[in-house]
């Protein structure tokens, strides 16, 4: 081999490596996606069963930091507010009124999705896949992800459970929004062991940061 194939070579390398994405950089620009810790959003569910009409949830969540949240639920089956602090979550029947003893839960945050998706030290290296990175778990219980430089934000998921398949498609903010780079859509197909599907659309109707909360809206006893 001459000198000039062996500089191409070398050239060819020094380029591929230039152009390669590391998962870190993937996971550090997803995180820029996250909402405020004290934040206020409104939601919508539609979910879509086979061979059933479509039913829609509507979901308000308030946080206060971290450990903090009111969420009420309203739907045609259930009208319902969760009150979490610190671990502890109480729930009010908005229908009837009625109140079920304060219980120790984990901490939810329906809007919340990067959770599943684990951190960077658990996928391989991404690699090129048509005009998107796809980054494969080094194990099954991950989804593997597809990610957008354009937009640097993970844009796919693709996951396998029980038997049946999920593609998980995310749409996010542009700076029209009030908290831009946000989560504004997830789009859940879910295809079953009998080729049927079920889809789950969560949109992100608004989003706000909000500051002083009075400490009594996270009353749980």
């Amino acid at each position: 081999m001459n000198k000039f194939a062996k500089l191409i070579i070398v050239s060819m390398m020094f380029v591929s490596s230039a152009l390669a994405l590391d998962a870190s950089t993937v996971f550090n620009n997803q995180k820029m996606s996250a909402f405020p810790d004290t934040c206020e959003m409104k939601m919508k569910t539609t979910v879509v069963l086979p061979g059933m009409a479509p039913q829609v949830v509507n979901t308000t969540v308030i946080s206060a930091g971290t450990d903090k949240s009111v969420t009420t639920i309203e739907s045609s089956m259930m009208n319902m507010k969760m009150i979490q602090n610190s671990g502890r979550m109480k729930v009010i029947d908005l229908k009837t009124g009625q109140t079920l003893p304060a219980q120790n839960m984990p901490k939810q945050n329906p809007a919340d999705i990067t959770e599943q998706m684990g951190n960077a030290s658990d996928y391989k290296a991404p690699v090129r896949t048509g005009t998107l990175w796809k980054l494969v778990p080094k194990e099954a219980s991950k989804p593997t992800l597809f990610y957008s430089e354009q937009v640097k934000r993970i844009v796919k998921m693709n996951t396998d459970v029980n038997g049946a398949s999920a593609e998980i498609s995310l749409d996010y903010c542009d700076a029209s929004c009030a908290l831009p780079g946000t989560l504004k859509k997830t789009e859940i197909v879910t295809t079953l062991p009998s080729g049927e599907k079920s889809t789950v659309v969560m949109e992100i109707v608004s989003a706000k940061a909000r500051h002083i909360l009075p400490a009594k809206m996270f009353n749980v006893e």
